[in-house]
């Protein structure tokens, strides 16, 4: 939410992220469609760091399930292993993106490759399932803040996670999240 200055404002709220990306997604991913969160309800996310010039973290991984529970499980499977050299199973969680309000609803866990959040964090696209319905969002370990920016990049807000309600200008329109300990 922007302050009385027009700058982006620290909103204290619940907030759970969950979310399937798109950028740099490999050719073959499991679940590399946007059709992947619609088949499977819960969805597990591997990125890798953002690079330094402020692009987005590439994705390795990316499968969906009917549980939350298997689409964790996920994480072990051969395919998770051979896209990201045997590292998947030991990503950290970042973050949980929610379709409904109130951290319910269809669920993406968003995994780091690179360990937890720091203070640069990593910077997230949702794909075109998830750019349309995310409307709460949860940090998990280090990654306690977020900033949402709308999909037209005209308007962000940062949010203390969790974050149970993204307000009228982001709920369902979100281009870009930078997740990140602060």
């Amino acid at each position: 939410m922007l302050n009385k200055k027009g700058t982006v404002g620290l909103i204290s709220a619940a907030a759970a992220v969950v979310g399937v990306l798109t950028a740099a997604a490999p050719a073959g991913a499991a679940g590399s469609t946007q059709a992947s969160t619609a088949q499977g309800k819960h969805c597990v996310v591997v990125v890798d760091k953002a690079p330094s010039d402020g692009g987005v973290s590439p994705e390795l991984y990316r499968d969906c399930a009917d549980t939350a529970a298997k689409a964790r499980a996920l994480l072990a499977s051969p395919q998770a292993k051979a896209q990201t050299n045997g590292r998947a199973i030991q990503a950290t969680a970042l973050m949980t993106w929610y379709s409904d309000d109130q951290l319910r609803g269809n669920s993406t866990i968003v995994y780091g490759n690179a360990g937890t959040c720091d203070s640069s964090g990593y910077r997230l696209r949702p794909d075109g399932y998830w750019s349309t319905n995310i409307s709460s969002a949860s940090g998990w370990g280090r990654c306690t803040v977020a900033t949402f920016h709308n999909r037209a990049s005209t308007y962000a807000a940062t949010f203390r996670l969790p974050a149970r309600n993204l307000g009228p200008n982001l709920n369902d329109n979100v281009g870009i999240i930078d997740v990140f300990y602060g």
